[in-house]
């Protein structure tokens, strides 16, 4: 599937949503040359306990962020299951998900990854990212029970859970951990 060059103005929820009912899974998805501006969120995925399915080999390109309150995010406990008869060991699989090329202005919170022990998040990749924050607290590069990498130059500093390399691909620094929790939902 592929989503190119959409500009979404004052979305009430999110520019491109994956989730949440996504039980058969979603893979091999290509976002790019996208602008949001005016919206609560950028990027989102969203799932939860008792939804299955997966969501992978996701990729985001050229993307753009405007006036944003949340500029990406993954998130693992989106509300209950509407089913009473659910599964709740039914866990999604979350993994391959590249960023690559993103840049924003007036970006309250740039990224949230909220995984979860039960459902974590592995693989994800941010390639060149640069986006101005309004709110110049430490936490603004948020996650948890997330796993993966960044390249090259990532502004603002991005959690101690991802590897680090440089534009070469040469590692510079080994995540701290991967079961990190440094999500903040006060800003």
């Amino acid at each position: 599937m592929l989503l190119h060059v959409i500009l979404c103005v004052k979305c009430n929820s999110a520019g491109i949503s994956i989730g949440s009912e996504m039980s058969g899974g979603v893979s091999n998805v290509l976002v790019e040359n996208i602008l949001v501006w005016e919206s609560r969120r950028a990027m989102r995925i969203k799932t939860a306990p008792g939804r299955g399915g997966y969501v992978r080999q996701i990729t985001y390109r050229n993307l753009v962020f405007k006036n944003v309150r949340v500029g990406i995010v993954i998130k693992t406990d989106y509300n209950e299951h509407p089913g009473a008869g659910y599964d709740p060991k039914a866990l999604p699989i979350l993994r391959d998900i590249r960023f690559i090329n993103i840049r924003g202005q007036g970006v309250r919170v740039p990224v949230r990854i909220q995984g979860s022990e039960q459902i974590p998040i592995r693989n994800v990749t941010f390639q060149n990212m640069k986006v101005g924050t309004t709110y110049k607290k430490r936490h603004i590069f948020q996650c948890a029970f997330v796993q993966g990498q960044v390249i090259g130059t990532i502004s603002p500093v991005p959690c101690d859970s991802f590897d680090r390399y440089d534009e070469q691909g040469k590692l510079v620094k080994h995540a701290a951990s991967q079961n990190v929790t440094d999500i903040d939902y006060e800003i």
